[in-house]
């Protein structure tokens, strides 16, 4: 269903909880400018600066890219590609769709190795760039997952775990590397190399030298033998040759939002698109995403002898559901206008690859729609929203806001990053906490990035890394949004590595998205201090590892809400007793271990909602 109607009301106001006088003057003024466009009064076209907003609410784990379209000739045909919106990190930072490695390669939990070209396949057809495709440096094949030569330096992102069960589909997320990982970062495959190649289950494919996806953009410096490591020179162009082909690639890649939780992206529209209907594409996907026609049977671990036995046995297949698009029409120039889906327009192509692996297969009722029995699975990956009586998958939110005020907002007061107060976590987590600010237009979000290393500016700000929330996995962090000279409270954050000295940078962003000056502080992190987990044996059992994400839920609220009162001591004792016997029943049969998740799984969402 698509829905298409024209209001004279602005979202962004409705989640502004107070303004400022100053504020609600301006308030007011727009209100006077939209009332303007909606009887056909002219405005000067030098007062507007026209924002969107989309809206939207991803399942966990979720890759996303957010583009633009002008619609010409026929409605369902593909446009003028105008500009990517949005891209998740994992493949416009660590990139997730050109690195080294064979796409058929398994996958795991932060899994270094595999180019994913079919993670994002639409966007990646029509956007038309080119960029240089990354390959290891000198292994074997493009199938070894293990060093056969020194090609490797220490990794701030990637992680690889010889262990099956860590490695499992089962156990994504578990933070389960303890120790640093060192990597293979690769090299850039030469225009003369037409006859590289890379092994796939039924034989070989010959790469060309160029790919539709960026190679990552975080390496700042290539780790020498001097320093432990063995990176080729190639890998400080990576960043700069995909900038050359994306200039914007760092202003449009974002963390992965948080899972199931409702996600807001502000754009500017760009001065020369012009009035006319244009369609704004979401396209979306998970690694693991199985249904009876996409999984393991049909797509299993390649057993070719070009892979080696490390390839071969660790990790899991991750090629399930393919990448659901969702697209949604909007209008420029005619006025205020909410446009929303909830049905998705088609899928892409498992592996992305050849002429027509770009192309937008129509929904047909293969991809699961099952918000009940398979919740976040194919195209439930965009959850349901009903937070006005209006359902969507995606909202679009566009007008042409009377921003003439060009004062910035301030610098954020009392900016102050420190150490977690739990020494188990002051190697990956900190603490943050600032003074919000007032601007005319209201504020509409804080942004915070973490660099190792160097200085953050406000010239290099965009290029540093969105802040982290504390699960271990690559959710962006919920930042508040305090009133004008209100302190927040302790703001608990993550994805920092151990031992490593980061600087950390804040800005405002006000309601037009125009952002302020940058307040800057820096944090260091201490060593590992190894301890040991507190059992929690049937969830361990049935997640496969201690440190998977449902179980550190389950531990939390153990200790909140059972641990502090009588009743709730003597359930634990009772479970301590009985729980390593129902471990042992169920740790070796995957049926009982399945049903074990099911009737956790409302446990764990009762101990989420009351964590949160």
């Amino acid at each position: 269903m698509e829905v298409l109607v024209s209001k004279a009301c602005d979202p962004v106001e409705l989640r502004t909880s107070i303004l400022s006088p100053r504020g609600r003057l301006h308030r007011v003024r727009k209100w006077v400018v939209a009332l303007g466009l909606w009887v056909g009064v002219a405005v000067p076209a030098q007062a507007q600066q026209r924002v969107m907003d989309v809206y939207l609410r991803p399942t966990r784990h979720a890759s996303m890219v957010i583009w633009a379209e002008r619609i010409e000739g026929a409605e369902d045909a593909p446009g003028t590609f105008m500009g990517t919106v949005l891209l998740t990190q994992l493949v416009g930072r660590y990139g997730l769709g050109n690195r080294p490695g064979a796409m058929q390669m398994n996958s795991g939990w932060r899994w270094p190795y595999g180019r994913r070209e079919g993670v994002l396949p639409i966007w990646a057809h029509r956007h038309g760039m080119r960029f240089p495709r990354v390959i290891f440096q000198n292994r074997l094949s493009e199938g070894h997952a293990s060093r056969s030569s020194d090609d490797f330096s220490a990794e701030s992102w990637y992680c690889l775990s010889f262990t099956r069960e860590a490695s499992s589909r089962d156990n994504l997320d578990a933070v389960s590397c303890v120790s640093q990982f060192h990597s293979d970062k690769g090299r850039l495959q030469r225009e003369d190399e037409t006859t590289y190649w890379e092994p796939t289950e039924s034989g070989r494919v010959t790469l060309e030298p160029f790919s539709a996806y960026p190679p990552r953009t975080d390496i700042t410096r290539r780790l020498g033998p001097a320093e432990g490591g063995h990176d080729h020179p190639d890998v400080l162009l990576f960043a700069d040759r995909a900038r050359e082909v994306m200039p914007e690639i760092d202003e449009v890649t974002t963390a992965t939002p948080a899972g199931n939780e409702l996600f807001r992206k502000t754009f500017t529209i760009p001065a020369h698109w012009a009035d006319g209907e244009y369609a704004l594409y979401v396209e979306i996907n998970t690694e693991g995403d199985y249904n009876s026609e996409f999984g393991p049977t049909q797509y299993p671990t390649p057993t070719s002898p070009d892979f080696d036995v490390w390839a071969r046995t660790y990790g899991y297949p991750y090629r399930g559901q393919p990448s659901v698009v969702y697209r949604v029409r909007f209008a420029l120039g005619q006025g205020i206008q909410d446009a929303r889906v909830t049905e998705h327009v088609g899928y892409g192509d498992l592996d992305g690859r050849g002429d027509d692996g770009g192309a937008l297969h129509p929904a047909d009722g293969t991809m699961t729609d099952d918000p009940v029995v398979a919740p976040g699975s194919g195209a439930d990956r965009l959850r349901l929203v009903t937070d006005d009586g209006e359902p969507y998958r995606v909202r679009v939110f566009t007008t042409g806001r009377a921003c003439t005020d060009t004062t910035r907002p301030p610098v954020v007061p009392d900016f102050e990053v420190v150490r977690h107060g739990d020494p188990k976590h002051q190697h990956e987590w900190g603490i943050v906490r600032f003074r919000g600010v007032d601007d005319p237009e209201g504020i509409s979000r804080y942004e915070i990035k973490v660099l190792a290393g160097e200085p953050i500016t406000d010239e290099t700000f965009m290029r540093a890394a969105d802040m982290l929330a504390t699960d271990g996995g690559r959710a962006g962090l919920r930042v508040p949004v305090p009133r004008a000279g209100q302190m927040t409270d302790d703001v608990e954050f993550g994805g920092l590595n151990p031992q490593t000295h980061y600087h950390v940078a804040i800005r405002a962003v006000d309601g037009c998205n125009n952002p302020g000056p940058i307040a800057v502080a820096e944090i260091e992190t201490t060593a590992i201090q190894f301890t040991t987990v507190t059992p929690c044996f049937v969830a361990t059992a049935a997640y496969g590892s201690p440190l998977a994400e449902e179980i550190g839920v389950l531990r939390r609220f153990r200790d909140r809400h059972l641990m502090t009162n009588e009743p709730g001591r003597a359930f634990v004792a009772v479970y301590e007793t009985v729980g390593p016997h129902l471990a042992r029943v169920i740790a070796g049969n995957d049926d009982l271990r399945a049903f074990a998740r099911a009737g956790l799984s409302p446990l764990v969402a009762a101990a989420r909602w009351l964590q949160d």
